[in-house]
């Protein structure tokens, strides 16, 4: 958000031309860091999610006979919501969809605002 409301603000100057190349070099860290951020986002969400599918997988190893001790293992790591959390949230795939949704969505209607402004 931060990256897009510079953009906006750069385009919006009244003194803006495609001569100022030395602000939208001061704009690149900026895209770095969220492309930064944006990696760590789905890192965290992809253990969240290897961690979800671990009561599966023991769940599924074999044994010749009905082991209640697995069973509560299972049952153990499937109670237990192990995981990423970010203010008591679990941080998920989905989560992570959700995010990357409404940051294009606030993107798309700032640059819809600036092309509106601008072509007035």
């Amino acid at each position: 958000v931060l990256v897009a409301t510079q953009c906006v603000s750069f385009v919006l100057r009244p003194d803006w031309s495609w001569s100022g190349l030395v602000d939208v070099r001061s704009v690149l860290p900026l895209l770095s860091l969220a492309s930064l951020a944006g990696s760590l986002l789905l890192q965290c969400a992809s253990i969240t999610d290897k961690c979800s599918l671990l009561p599966p997988l023991v769940n599924q190893l074999t044994t010749d006979a009905l082991d209640t001790g697995r069973q509560y293992l299972a049952r153990y790591l499937g109670d237990s919501a192990a995981g990423i959390y970010v203010k008591g949230v679990r941080l998920d795939m989905l989560m992570v969809a959700n995010i990357v949704y409404f940051l294009a969505f606030a993107v798309s209607g700032l640059f819809g605002f600036a092309a509106r402004f601008l072509h007035q």
